[in-house]
């Protein structure tokens, strides 16, 4: 079996893996991105319905490329982020490859550079790049016996309210995805717990500028 060589594979095509394959491409370095499943897949089918992106479409967005159709102020939906990031691909031509999983990396031994198996064949690279994301592998607490009779899912498993059974929730986590469901739970006329750890919370906007901007003006955007 021929193996493939290539200088860079990027691991992913999500937000990481376009904007890698973009800054390699103006670098002239040769590279190929392999995606599991679709572009942004994760956006498409481990999210909530009615998630939005958490940032106005000024911001949440590539710098060569304005979402069209949709006010700068809004907030875009799930589906027309992952949406945005296939149009995104196409401008650019990346060399994305979808429905590629990458099975195992290995090292070479007494030489540089590494042997990537993947569902598609085996691919020897100079350099791997994982954009996988760092929150992708759901992490659930061993606090509640498997016996309780209770419902338990992880954010990544919720949908919407229609999912839950009858009765109150308990939400884990006050970031953003936490935050979120607790008011559809909320607007939904269950009776919601949102359990917070260490958190704060900037408003999301101040004398008519959303906190993005604020964040970008004060300079906090650059801080190390």
């Amino acid at each position: 079996m021929s193996v493939e060589t290539i200088n860079t594979l990027v691991v992913g095509a999500g937000q990481a893996g376009v904007a890698m394959s973009e800054h390699l491409s103006l670098m002239g370095v040769p590279h190929i991105v392999l995606e599991r499943s679709r572009i942004a897949e994760r956006w498409r089918s481990e999210r909530w319905d009615s998630l939005v992106a958490n940032g106005p479409a000024w911001h949440d967005r590539f710098p060569s490329l304005k979402f069209e159709g949709i006010s700068p102020e809004a907030f875009p939906p799930k589906e027309r982020m992952a949406d945005y990031f296939q149009a995104y691909v196409e401008m650019l031509n990346a060399p994305v490859r979808t429905g590629v999983e990458v099975l195992q990396v290995e090292r070479h031994v007494g030489r540089p550079g590494f042997k990537v198996t993947t569902s598609a064949g085996v691919i020897e690279a100079a350099n791997v790049v994982a954009a996988t994301g760092p929150f992708q592998r759901p992490s659930i607490p061993d606090i509640v016996p498997t016996s309780a009779p209770l419902h338990q899912l992880h954010s990544c498993a919720y949908k919407n309210p229609g999912q839950l059974p009858e009765g109150a929730v308990l939400v884990v986590g006050a970031g953003a995805s936490g935050s979120q469901i607790a008011e559809e739970l909320q607007k939904a006329g269950k009776t919601v717990y949102l359990s917070v750890g260490e958190h704060y919370r900037p408003p999301r906007a101040y004398r008519g500028r959303d906190y993005c901007w604020w964040l970008g003006a004060l300079g906090l955007w650059d801080e190390v």
